[in-house]
């Protein structure tokens, strides 16, 4: 199972990133792999297994064919031990990575308002707009809508407006298209602060709705092929801005 997991670690959207041609029902050698390996994620090892096979024989040279052909020949009976299950939550550890990434550098993730308000601003609508366009296009993920507030005034006070911000930013985007039971809310008032600062301009990066992909694992096991963004350097999960950054939208 060393060989999954070294397979699992090094597999990242390059793959769905790449140009092949079509084939026999329209699929590229990259949505095959993502398919397969997403059927390995979700234990369904025959599934895996032909996804596997149709990859190869369509495209027998491909570099996805030799990852196929490497998964393939790994599957067995191991994809049941503690061992191949660890690599299963590595490889979805760094998916989730990668998907967060695309997100953040594709459209944003985040939104913000002016003091005291959840009003959305033009800006902020069009990112939201984006967002609803790139999650659709991604049925299998889920998302979390974080409100943020950092406006002065009592921890009551912060949480309503902290919820209000993240129902906003949730309501627009199930008005843009985004089925409702994929969004859950997270209001967190400030104790969720992105920047610790005194300046007025520093703390502003604390009013804020953010959207945040959940982990695979804890999606439902819907899959899709309609994947489609670009490799770039994983993005740490926890990075977040630091004294300078944007004014409210």
């Amino acid at each position: 199972m060393s060989a999954v997991l070294a397979l699992m670690m090094a597999f990242t959207l390059s793959a769905i990133a790449q140009e092949d041609d079509d084939g026999p029902n329209g699929e590229t050698a990259a949505e095959l792999l993502v398919d397969g390996m997403d059927a390995a994620s979700d234990r369904a090892y025959d599934s895996a297994r032909r996804l596997f096979q149709k990859l190869i024989s369509a495209f027998p040279d491909s570099p996805e064919a030799a990852r196929a052909r490497r998964a393939l020949s790994s599957l067995g009976s191991d994809g049941d031990t503690e061992e191949g299950r660890a690599a299963i939550r590595a490889d979805e550890a760094e998916r989730t990575a990668e998907y967060r990434h695309a997100f953040l550098i594709s459209v944003g993730d985040r939104v913000f308002f002016a003091e005291s308000s959840a009003e959305l601003g033009g800006r902020a609508l069009a990112i939201i707009e984006g967002q609803a366009r790139w999650l659709k296009l991604r049925p299998n993920l889920t998302i979390t809508v974080i409100g943020r507030s950092d406006d002065g005034g009592d921890r009551r006070s912060a949480q309503t407006l902290s919820k209000q911000r993240a129902e906003a930013v949730r309501d627009r985007l199930i008005a843009a298209g985004l089925d409702a039971s994929r969004v859950d809310l997270r209001p967190t008032g400030n104790d969720d602060k992105v920047a610790v600062c005194s300046t007025s301009m520093c703390r502003a990066q604390n009013r804020n709705a953010e959207v945040f992909i959940n982990d695979l694992r804890d999606q439902d096991p819907i899959r899709s092929s309609m994947q489609s963004s670009t490799t770039r350097p994983p993005r740490g999960l926890s990075g977040r801005p630091a004294e300078t950054g944007q004014v409210a939208q």
